[in-house]
């Protein structure tokens, strides 16, 4: 099985994603990351050099590639829904994680990660952009409120114990 986790930037899918391989014992992948390793290239830089539609691309790509995998949890990039496409070469459980906009800036702030997007666009402007597109790909929808209970929320909807 493969879960996929979405959901905007800072709302802790690396976070959960590492806690949620270590319960399941499973293969964790961020895919940021892994675009990085494979470009050789941070992923703002990926942006500034080349723009979002090639990074987009890279991340289908990617999913391509990790599609044939199995036991594997994989943190996607907060925009991977904005290619309809990407829906099909998800062959797995789409789990889609939410929490109050406050308290995903707080962790934006604490993460002092670079985000391309934010450099142009507010949190809400991507909420409101792609709410509707997250509603699209789900099949479980979880809010992340600390990881202990989001890991059990998951593994409670997708029944394992």
């Amino acid at each position: 099985m493969i879960l996929y986790l979405i959901g905007l930037p800072g709302v802790g899918k690396s976070t959960i994603g590492k806690a949620l391989s270590q319960t399941l014992n499973y293969e964790y992948v961020d895919m940021d990351t892994y675009i990085e390793q494979k470009a050789m290239l941070f992923v703002d830089e990926i942006f500034h050099l080349y723009g979002e539609p090639y990074f987009r691309a890279l991340e289908t790509e990617v999913l391509k590639e990790l599609s044939n995998k199995e036991n594997l949890v994989i943190a996607c990039g907060g925009g991977i829904v904005k290619n309809l496409k990407n829906k099909a070469l998800m062959k797995g459980t789409c789990i889609y994680l939410t929490a109050p906009t406050s308290e995903i800036e707080k962790r934006l702030v604490e993460s002092n990660i670079e985000r391309p997007l934010l450099a142009t666009k507010t949190l809400n402007d991507l909420y409101f952009e792609r709410k509707a597109l997250y509603d699209n790909f789900k099949d479980l929808e979880v809010e992340n409120i600390d990881v202990e209970t989001t890991i059990q929320k998951i593994l409670g909807g997708l029944n394992i114990s």
